[in-house]
């Protein structure tokens, strides 16, 4: 009796995959996987950008300081030798922390608002705001005026370096190192944080009438 003869692509009626196959099979998944790493790549590029972006855009805007808040030295201690001119000392004094003393806000103007919109940028500096109110309006015409005692030079200037412009005025009443922040008519705006000079430096004095 004759038997059929047996297909050589099977083997006890199952299929075997041939070496053509083989190939192709391996292509395609070589394919989709290389796809697939090729998505990632991609992926991960257009995040990358869009970080880089983001990043740019808010350090541009003042929003993100790149290289974060300027470090601040302690605060001064009591000079050891009296200043020779306390209404406009020539000594150098440090920028100071600005959460290691308070600052009171005055609208010297009719400008509504002044006081207490500059006095939430400042807090959103560190600062610590003791009150907003108006008064001193002597100084309406000024940019600002920045008052302190004698413990509060480095404190008046730190403010200072806030508001480009503003000048300082002695008041031996003004106990310890709270600063007081007088808003004038020609106050615009604080000055961009990433602008800011937090090196040492002297005091600008108010013109002497």
């Amino acid at each position: 009796m004759m038997h059929e003869r047996e297909d050589p692509a099977t083997l006890r009626g199952a299929h075997i995959v041939g070496e053509r196959e083989l190939s192709f099979v391996s292509s395609a998944q070589a394919k989709r996987t290389a796809r697939r790493r090729q998505n990632v790549i991609f992926s991960i590029m257009a995040i990358a950008v869009l970080v880089a972006f983001i990043a740019a855009t808010l350090s541009f805007t003042g929003v993100l300081k790149i290289g974060g808040r300027p470090t601040p030295v302690q605060a001064d201690e009591q000079p050891a030798e009296p200043i020779a001119n306390p209404a406009c000392p020539t000594s150098i004094f440090n920028y100071q922390d600005p959460a290691s003393f308070k600052v009171r806000v005055l609208n010297t103007t009719t400008i509504s608002g002044l006081a207490g919109r500059t006095a939430e940028a400042l807090k959103n500096r560190g600062f610590q705001i003791s009150a907003t109110t108006s008064g001193l309006d002597r100084y309406e015409d000024k940019v600002a005026v920045v008052l302190a005692g004698p413990q509060g030079y480095a404190q008046a200037l730190t403010i200072q370096r806030q508001v480009p412009g503003s000048e300082f005025v002695y008041d031996e009443m003004m106990y310890g190192t709270e600063v007081d922040l007088a808003l004038g008519t020609g106050f615009e705006h604080l000055v961009k944080e990433r602008k800011l000079d937090t090196a040492p430096g002297t005091l600008e004095c108010i013109a002497q009438q």
